[in-house]
């Protein structure tokens, strides 16, 4: 096998720092793929696959739901075969199907092709998801690593953004078709190649570390109902699911936006750049926030820097005032999905001291929150879209406000739910 899955010596041991570091470098490729698939895949199926709205936003939709059945299915399994090394087996089988789908997404030009591409690529990340995902839980063992995991792992993420803005940027900015589908599978296969190598990278510096759960025992149908008793774990799942489906519209929305109010879709290319350089930046600041406040705060502060954020980019998105909520934007990012991470991380242990011998399903559950409201959200994005014109005719002249009001009044709403829901957080993580 080309990475051994043996136990080493000091299974017991603390996860050092290396370990942390390469663990979170997985989030690297998979940020690649997310982030495509939130920030322009839409846009490239209609405008230069040549997809129509509903069939594409259909299409994605669908993958974004059945990923969520999936990764409750793919977490039942792995915690009733709960093997020490079955997460990493999961990750090192669905690795190569993920990469190798995502570049034939942006390879292949006919549609059924395109769309078999599509759910390859899903299938392989779902797998890797729920195992990489689950890691966190043996990696991270307090609350302060849970914090300085998850923001290591954001600091990966926001590379992984970086490089696709800057390769959608530059596909978009190329004035033919032809080149721009040649440019698209070119970023592709770099975006696939570094999926599986940072995703195997994380197998080979965990394999040591032990499952959290000791008892033996897989969930049994009454853990469902369990979990959901968790006051803290219910809380956590009904944020990502607002988190994920409402806040990162105007993210979704980029190169319509950029063609609407800007007459170029190339604006979301530097836009994203911006949103993410400024993610990685503030993640160290964020990380210190959290060792003076608890994530419940952390995650409130985000939210409200991006209610900020997305009311002044409805007044003003180009120029200096523009990029300073950008900026704004992806600072308010960064802390936002830290806090998630952190509160999930120390509400499944919670859940584990509370007598839950489950370790996978409460993160599958919790994927399955975040992958059903982006399919959701998706769909109602698609019927903007369509109801608004698939290549935005006449929207540079300010006629098309559907869409632009949506991307900045969603977020914004999506926001104060949020913050509703953690200035009341339960002050214990097995409350």
């Amino acid at each position: 096998m080309l990475l051994s899955l043996q136990a080493g010596p000091r299974a017991d041991a603390a996860p050092s720092f290396i370990t942390k570091l390469g663990y979170s470098a997985g989030n690297w490729g998979k940020s690649v793929v997310w982030t495509s698939f939130e920030s322009f895949m839409l846009f490239y199926l209609v405008s230069i696959a040549d997809l129509s709205p509903l069939v594409a936003g259909g299409l994605l939709a669908a993958a974004m739901a059945w990923d969520a059945i999936v990764d409750v299915g793919i977490a039942w399994w792995a915690d009733r075969h709960g093997r020490a090394h079955v997460l990493g087996r999961l990750i090192l089988f669905g690795a190569p199907l993920c990469g190798l789908g995502f570049w034939a997404i942006f390879a292949l030009q006919a549609p059924l092709a395109v769309g078999l591409a599509i759910v390859l690529c899903r299938i392989g990340y779902s797998l890797c998801d729920i195992g990489h995902n689950t890691l966190l839980v043996r990696v991270a063992r307090t609350e302060a690593d849970a914090s300085t995991v998850s923001g290591l792992r954001l600091i990966f993420s926001a590379l992984g953004a970086g490089l696709v803005a800057s390769m959608s940027g530059w596909s978009l900015a190329i004035g033919d078709r032809a080149g721009q589908h040649s440019a698209f599978a070119t970023g592709a296969l770099v975006g696939g190649l570094l999926y599986i190598g940072t995703l195997f990278g994380s197998v080979a510096v965990t394999r040591h570390l032990p499952p959290v759960r000791t008892d033996g025992g897989g969930p049994r149908p009454g853990r469902f109902a369990a979990l959901w008793r968790h006051r803290t774990y219910r809380r956590v799942l009904t944020l990502a699911f607002i988190q994920a489906g409402m806040v990162p519209l105007f993210i979704r929305a980029l190169p319509f936006f950029g063609q609407m109010v800007h007459g170029q879709a190339s604006w979301a290319g530097p836009a994203l750049v911006t949103i993410t350089l400024a993610q990685s930046l503030s993640l160290p600041g964020w990380i210190a926030l959290s060792r003076w406040r608890g994530p419940p705060v952390l995650g409130a502060i985000a939210h409200g820097v991006l209610i900020a954020a997305i009311i002044g980019l409805g007044i003003r998105s180009d120029g200096v005032a523009g990029s300073l909520m950008l900026v704004l934007l992806g600072c308010a990012q960064a802390g936002m999905n830290m806090a998630l991470w952190a509160l999930l991380t120390m509400a499944i242990r919670g859940s584990i001291q509370g007598g839950s011998a489950a370790e996978a399903l409460p993160v599958g559950l919790f994927l399955a929150a975040l992958k059903g409201a982006a399919g959701a959200a998706h769909f109602g994005f698609t019927l903007i879209v369509a109801a608004t014109g698939p290549q935005c005719g006449g929207c540079a002249d300010g006629t098309g406000t559907l869409l632009p009001m949506s991307a900045i009044l969603v977020p914004a709403l999506g926001s104060i739910l949020c913050i509703a829901l953690l200035v009341r957080w339960p002050s214990r993580a097995d409350a």
